[in-house]
């Protein structure tokens, strides 16, 4: 008969075989690396949407990030290779809107785009 020692060692023996070998098959299925890309918000006043679109083979993908405050940053990862391009659209507080399409030229897996008074910018 087993105490109560040798069944806690088996349990925790199967919990880590068990997280092995989930690790191992997600590692297997998992289609791409994630693009990440750092958003800055460096105008003086907050963005109330904004959108980032991008498209592959069989896929189209839409982010919508919602009130960047003034000078903040976030990170968003897109589903996409880098040097692909995607498009980046700021819809301002009075209702207008500036576009851009950026990342085409880059070989990095982390893009940054910064948002001034003058447009939209990469830096990657």
């Amino acid at each position: 008969m087993m105490d109560f020692k040798q069944l806690l060692l088996m349990g925790m023996g199967g919990v880590v075989l068990g997280a092995a070998a989930m690790m191992l098959w997600y590692g297997q299925q998992y289609p791409s690396r994630p693009l990440f890309v750092e958003v800055v918000n460096m105008r003086e006043a907050t963005i109330p949407l904004l959108k980032i679109e991008h498209g592959n083979d069989f896929s189209q993908e839409k982010i919508l990030l919602i009130q960047l405050q003034a000078g903040e940053t976030r990170w968003v990862t897109l589903n996409h290779e880098p040097g692909r391009g995607y498009s980046v659209e700021a819809q301002l507080p009075d209702g207008k809107k500036t576009e851009a399409c950026v990342g085409k030229l880059s070989a990095s897996w982390v893009n940054r785009v910064i948002i001034t008074n003058n447009g939209i910018f990469s830096k990657d």
